[in-house]
């Protein structure tokens, strides 16, 4: 509930305005164009009314903010987890299996009792590669 940010008049207006940009230039004239079909009315009338809202009374436009905030914010709860398992579970888990399969440790994790000691000595750089670290 406190996670959505609470807008000014001048927010409002802007959301009221940008709302019916969207609904006007996405779904009533670009989608159609993509999908050659005849440009459909109700967008264009949903930006309208919006608009008019927002430049009329931009103040009562807060409870459409604020159902459209908690609809995103449901939305981008529900995909960040979908995404996410789908990059595990589509991703990084075969590489997994195949990793342990062909044997490989990039970690190098195995226990050898024949090893006195387990310290890799690195190669100091030369002075000149901190010039341009990036």
């Amino acid at each position: 509930m406190d996670e959505i940010k609470q807008l000014d008049q001048k927010g409002l207006r802007e959301f009221g305005l940008l709302g019916g940009a969207i609904a006007a230039g996405l779904f009533g004239f670009l989608l159609p164009l993509l999908r050659h079909h005849s440009f459909p009315v109700l967008p264009w009338l949903i930006a309208m009314v919006l608009w008019i809202w927002a430049i009329a009374a931009p103040a009562t436009l807060n409870i459409v903010y604020q159902i459209w905030m908690r609809i995103g914010l449901v939305l981008g709860w529900i995909n960040t987890r979908v995404i996410l398992s789908v990059i595990f579970f589509g991703f990084f888990t075969p590489i997994g299996m195949i990793k342990r399969l062909s044997g490989e440790d990039a970690m190098k994790r195995k226990i050898d009792p024949q090893t006195q000691s387990y310290r890799l000595v690195t190669q100091p750089k030369p002075a000149k590669s901190l010039l341009n670290p990036f």
